[in-house]
C-alpha cells in the first residue's frame, strides 16, 4: 500500500514538473519574441530620428519657417510677395479651395490656354480689396504708357538728320569768329582769326599783367559769343571749355607768373604777356573733347577734326524746320508717357503693388499651363511627401514686358523656371524635430511596456524554477523511498 501510495504521489509530481518546464519553455519563447519586438522598435526609433523635412528659411538656414501651401503660393513676407507656384507631374499649377473658383473663371476645365486678362480685374479686387476700377485705369495708363514709349523709339528713330550741314573743318569754323581779336590789339600775323590759326607763330598781345586779364577776357568772351552758337546742343560745352581756360590763365595772370618758356598759350611775363592763337584754340578744343564734345577720329594737321554745325546754311534752314515739326510730335508723345506714368503711380501704393504683381504672376501662369485641385496640400506634412518625393515640383515666374511684332505692341511675357524643392536657396533638408520628439515618446512607451511584461514573465520564471527545483527534491526522496522499500521486500521474500 504504501508502495502504491508512493508511486502515485510521484507520478503526479512528475507531471507537474514536466509542466513546469512546459510552461517555462513556453515563457521563454514569449521572451524571445519580447526581444525581437523591442529591436523592431528600436529600429523604427533609429528611423524616425534620421526622419528628414523640408523646411523655408530667408536667412540661410538661421531660422525656419514651415514649408506650407500658404508660405508658397499666398503673398505674405516670407515669401517676399513673391509667388513660388506649387505645379504637378503635367506643369500645372495646383489649387486649393481658395483659388479653385478663379481658376474655373480663368479655365472652367483646367486646361491650357485660359482667359486671365478679361477676369484679371475682378478676380484681383476680390482677393485684394482694391477696387477693381483702379485696376481697369492702370491697365489703361499702362497701355498708355507702352503706346507712347513706342512712339517715343520710333520718333527717336526719325529724328531729321544734320549730316547736311554738318562740318569738321576747324578752320571754317573760325573764319565764323571774323578779324575782330576781342580786345583792342591785332594778330601779330594774319588778318583773321583763320589765318593766324594758320601761322603758328601768330600771337595776340594781351600787354602787361594791370590790362592783360581783361585783355584775356575779351579774346575768350569774342571766341564764346561768336563761336558757341555753332555747337548746337554742345554749345554749354564748349562755353564751359572756354571758362577752365580763362580760369587757368587768369591765374597765372594774378599771380604774375612767368611764361617765357612756357608751351601753352599764355606766354611772356608781367611786363608783357601775349597769347599763342594756335596753341589757344587747340587748347579749347581739347577742353571741349574732355567735356564729351564731339570730335572725328581723322585729324587734319595733326588735330583732332571737332563737329560743328553750319547754322548759316540754308541747310540748316530746312533742317530747322523739318526739325521743330519733328520736335513737337516728339514732346507730345513724351508728355502723354510722363502723365500716364504720373497717373499710373499715383493709383496703388508700393504694398498693393506687389499684391498686384503676384496674382498677376500666379493667374497668368494658371492661364498659360493649367490647373489642377487638391486641398490636401494645405497639410504640411502631406505636402512635404509630395515634394520630397518628386510629385510636386516648385516653378517661379520672371514676368517681363516685350514688344511682339505679330501684335506691333508691348505684351507681357512669362518665363518660368522648374525644379524640385530641394534645389531652391530659401529651401532646406533638416530634421524633423517633431518627428524626433514623436519618436523618442513613442519608444520610451513601448519599451515601457514591453518591460513591463519581461519583468512579468521574469518573476512567473523565478516561481515556477522555484516550484520545479522543490518537486525535484521531492521526487528524489520518494524515489529514493520506494527504492529502499522494493529492496527490503526482496529480502523479506528471500
Amino acid at each position: 500500500m504504501g508502495m502504491s501510495a508512493g508511486q502515485a504521489r510521484l507520478l503526479q509530481l512528475t507531471t507537474r514538473f514536466n509542466d513546469i518546464g512546459y510552461e517555462l519553455q513556453n515563457l521563454s519563447n514569449q521572451k524571445v519574441s519580447l526581444s525581437r519586438e523591442m529591436q523592431s522598435v528600436s529600429r523604427e526609433y533609429q528611423n524616425s530620428l534620421s526622419q528628414k523635412i523640408l523646411k523655408w528659411s530667408n536667412n540661410s538656414g538661421v531660422s525656419y519657417m514651415d514649408l506650407s501651401y500658404a508660405n508658397l503660393m499666398r503673398p505674405s513676407a516670407m515669401n517676399k510677395n513673391k509667388a513660388y507656384l506649387l505645379t504637378d507631374a503635367s506643369d500645372r499649377v495646383v489649387v486649393d479651395n481658395t483659388y479653385k473658383k478663379y481658376a474655373e473663371m480663368i479655365s472652367a476645365n483646367g486646361a491650357a490656354g485660359g482667359d486671365w486678362e478679361s477676369n484679371r480685374s475682378t478676380i484681383i479686387s476680390e482677393l485684394t480689396g482694391i477696387p477693381a476700377e483702379n485696376i481697369d485705369n492702370a491697365s489703361s495708363y499702362q497701355e498708355a504708357i507702352w503706346d507712347s514709349d513706342s512712339t517715343l523709339h520710333e520718333l527717336a528713330a526719325e529724328e531729321p538728320s544734320k549730316s547736311k550741314f554738318t562740318e569738321n573743318n576747324i578752320n571754317d569754323l573760325l573764319k565764323k569768329a571774323g578779324t575782330a581779336t576781342g580786345c583792342s590789339n591785332a594778330f601779330s600775323k594774319g588778318s583773321n582769326w583763320e589765318e593766324a590759326y594758320g601761322n603758328t607763330a601768330s600771337t595776340i598781345p594781351l600787354g602787361a599783367s594791370t590790362s592783360a586779364t581783361a585783355n584775356l577776357n575779351g579774346v575768350l568772351n569774342h571766341l564764346n559769343q561768336t563761336l558757341s552758337k555753332y555747337f548746337l546742343d554742345d554749345a554749354d560745352k564748349f562755353t564751359k571749355a572756354i571758362e577752365e581756360v580763362r580760369t587757368d590763365y587768369t591765374g597765372l595772370i594774378a599771380n604774375n607768373a612767368d611764361q617765357s618758356n612756357s608751351a601753352s598759350a599764355l606766354r611772356g611775363n608781367s611786363s608783357n604777356y601775349n597769347l599763342n592763337v594756335t596753341t589757344l584754340i587747340n587748347e579749347i578744343m581739347g577742353h571741349y573733347a574732355n567735356l564729351g564734345g564731339e570730335y572725328t577720329e581723322a585729324e587734319y594737321n595733326n588735330q583732332n577734326q571737332y563737329l560743328w554745325y553750319d547754322i548759316d546754311s540754308s541747310s540748316y534752314s530746312e533742317w530747322k524746320k523739318e526739325h521743330d515739326e519733328w520736335q513737337k510730335k516728339y514732346d507730345e508723345a513724351s508728355n502723354t508717357y510722363n502723365s500716364s506714368v504720373g497717373s499710373n503711380n499715383q493709383l496703388f501704393t508700393a504694398e498693393e503693388e506687389a499684391l498686384i504683381n503676384f496674382y498677376d504672376e500666379l493667374f497668368s501662369a494658371i492661364a498659360e499651363k493649367g490647373w489642377s485641385f487638391n486641398n490636401q496640400v494645405n497639410d504640411v506634412d502631406y505636402l512635404n511627401q509630395m515634394l520630397q518625393n518628386g510629385i510636386y515640383t516648385i516653378t517661379t515666374v520672371d514676368r517681363e514686358v516685350v514688344y511682339d511684332d505679330n501684335y506691333e505692341d508691348y505684351i507681357y511675357r512669362n518665363d518660368y523656371s522648374t525644379d524640385i524643392a530641394s534645389n531652391f536657396k530659401n529651401i532646406f533638408t533638416v530634421n524633423d524635430s517633431e518627428a524626433r520628439a514623436e519618436a523618442q515618446a513613442e519608444y520610451e512607451y513601448q519599451k515601457s511596456i514591453i518591460s513591463a511584461k519581461e519583468t512579468k514573465i521574469d518573476t512567473r520564471m523565478a516561481d515556477l524554477q522555484t516550484e520545479q527545483s522543490a518537486i525535484k527534491t521531492m521526487k528524489e526522496s520518494i524515489e529514493k523511498q520506494i527504492q529502499e522499500n522494493t529492496e527490503r521486500n526482496f529480502k523479506i521474500m528471500g
